[in-house]
């Protein structure tokens, strides 16, 4: 039997929930610019909670972006960029599945720090960190400071969810033995981005903050000291409100965070002399480094976020509703679900842009669309019967399934599955899943295969999804765009032919990844938008493909499924346990 399963609703779309307690502000303690009652008491806070993004509202900041690395160094994909996404500030999702967005191939081909910036127009996104990685330099502190990279790592965007492909910039002194924690800051006064880092030279090995301009972060101005002292200063970073610039700086030898503040990016920067935390002292709160600061959406709030490395805590947030004085005081942890975060930015971002990253790389709800189980479809001439969606061409036979009592279909030459490629049309995301058997009898095997119409391909200008199995064992879901463009590499694995597998290929916008028997096998990035390839009266095969011939499969398939939505990876093995019965 053919089903269309329609209207069988699997969760409300899933969004980052505010939950009480996420985000804990101060000013029902110390009230505003006051003096707290005494330094070390206890802050008594109140709930924030957060509403949903309104699509009414697209161009208002109302979600929040952290960019970071993760883990303690383990493995190479710590040292990498993660994206998390949050609407209260408070609560946060990793984006992708807790994989990395973006990778590193170049210079360590590890990157840390990440810092990102949004133009003064509005139009780009820049995102530079350090060249490192201590995994792959096995754990060799010393050396990533006496002969480390003098390069930084950059991406560009125009959205959040489209990035270049990295690049190495070298900004460090000749001297310079490293280039750690870069950030850039627009300057007004030069119309430039300033970008700021640590360096140590061989002079003296003490890291002080240098710094340079740039207007494309490819070519720069020569750097020169920014921050000097006598003693080590490293992640240095700023916020600004009204005409006032505060500057954050670690310091590396007291191990603790240090506030000051300018008119001027270029003036004499003075202390902040009722900066405090918890109605203390700052140099009481050593232990700690990689300061990020963002303004909250919706108060007149800011948040300092510090990582506690001296006690492996993580970053612990404060607060402040003046920032000019700078009376920070501690609210409740934040919710990182089982990520660490590493010295990362928060970037306020639009509920557009949230909703964008979500749909690209995100955990989201929807619909099973529609199934096709193969149960009872033979028929006195053994062939499928006709439905709404789907279309059997030729006599495809029906044999023993994947479970003991279950029946698939035999794809062979000439005999394939049509269906009504509409179930695809404008889809942004959705999931592809079933099970398969390859006989190994033809050098290329189509499982499925979807393009904008039914004209032959033509190679460097082919434009469709497929599913594939090629002589030799490797199943690859490829995803191309025309004119040579948005060739990614194929999310793919190695099967036995004549074994029965399950497979989940989850398209994100601008991601797609592969489980096999509930495990996830690849993911990889793409820049193809699937709903704009597809475009308004798309063809969707089993069995088949528009190269020229055509071309066609020798396989089994078993409980096809289209989810309207990409399964998370918990869903995805959940599916499995499902369709092979796993209790």
């Amino acid at each position: 039997m053919i089903k269309k399963i329609m209207g069988v609703t699997l969760g409300a779309v899933l969004a980052v929930s505010a939950v009480s307690g996420a985000i804990l502000t101060t000013s029902a303690a110390a009230g505003k610019g006051t003096e707290p009652a005494a330094p070390a008491a206890p802050v008594q806070t109140e709930t924030q909670t957060a509403a949903e993004p309104d699509p009414n509202t697209d161009n208002e900041l109302g979600a929040y972006l952290f960019v970071h690395f993760t883990g303690s160094e383990q493995n190479a994909d710590d040292e990498q960029i993660y994206f998390s996404v949050s609407q209260d500030g408070g609560k946060w999702k990793t984006l992708n599945e807790g994989t990395p967005i973006l990778r590193n191939d170049k210079g360590t081909r590890g990157v840390r720090d990440p810092h990102i910036v949004r133009s003064p127009d509005g139009s780009k996104f820049y995102l530079i960190a350090t060249d490192l990685s201590i995994y792959n330099i096995h754990g060799d502190w010393g050396g990533s400071q006496t002969n480390g990279s003098k390069n930084i790592v950059v991406w560009e965007s125009t959205d959040l969810v489209n990035w270049s492909d990295p690049w190495l910039s070298e900004i460090a002194r000749e001297n310079a033995t490293c280039a750690w924690a870069p950030e850039s800051i627009w300057d007004e006064e030069r119309e430039a981005y300033m970008v700021y880092w640590a360096s140590k030279t061989e002079e003296d090995w003490v890291h002080r903050v240098y710094r340079c301009y740039t207007e494309d972060f490819k070519t720069f101005t020569e750097p020169e000291v920014y921050i000097e002292s006598r003693g080590s200063r490293i992640d240095t970073t700023f916020i600004k409100e009204g005409d006032t610039y505060y500057r954050f700086t670690k310091d590396e030898e007291k191990t603790y965070v240090y506030m000051e503040k300018s008119k001027s990016l270029s003036g004499e920067f003075e202390a902040v002399a009722t900066y405090s935390i918890n109605g203390a002292s700052h140099t009481r709160y050593t232990g700690y480094e990689g300061p990020t600061v963002f303004k909250l959406n919706d108060a007149d709030e800011w948040c300092l976020l510090l990582d506690h490395y001296g006690t492996g805590a993580g970053y612990e947030p404060f607060f402040t509703d003046n920032i000019a004085k700078g009376r920070f005081f501690a609210g409740a942890a934040f919710d990182f679900g089982d990520v660490k975060f590493r010295h990362g930015t928060v970037l306020p971002i639009t509920n557009a842009e949230y909703r964008a990253l979500t749909a690209a790389y995100g955990d989201q709800d929807g619909e099973l669309v529609f199934a096709l189980d193969f149960e009872d479809d033979l028929d006195g001439t053994g062939t499928l019967a006709e439905t709404v969606h789907a279309t059997a061409q030729g006599a495809p036979a029906y044999e023993d399934g994947a479970l003991e009592g279950s029946k698939a279909i035999h794809l062979t030459k000439d005999n394939y599955v049509s269906i009504d490629g509409s179930v695809l049309k404008g889809k942004e995301s959705f999931t592809i899943s079933f099970y398969a058997k390859i006989t190994g009898d033809l050098a290329t095997s189509w499982l499925y295969f979807a393009a904008a119409n039914d004209n032959d391909q033509v190679w460097q200008n082919e434009k469709y999804i497929g599913g594939l199995w090629k002589n030799g064992g490797g199943l690859e879901f490829e995803r191309y765009n025309s004119n040579n463009i948005g060739r990614p590499a194929a999310a793919g694995a190695t099967v036995a032919a004549g074994t029965w597998a399950h497979f989940v290929i989850v398209y994100y916008q601008n991601r797609t990844t592969l489980y096999v028997n509930g495990e996830m096998k690849q993911s990889v990035s793409s820049s193809v938008n699937i709903s704009e390839m597809l475009g308004e009266t798309p063809v969707f095969y089993l069995g088949r493909a528009n190269w020229p011939g055509p071309e066609f499969a020798d396989a089994y398939l078993d409980t096809f499924k289209i989810h309207d939505y990409a399964l998370s990876a918990e869903k995805a093995l959940a599916l499995y346990k499902s369709d092979a019965g796993i209790q």
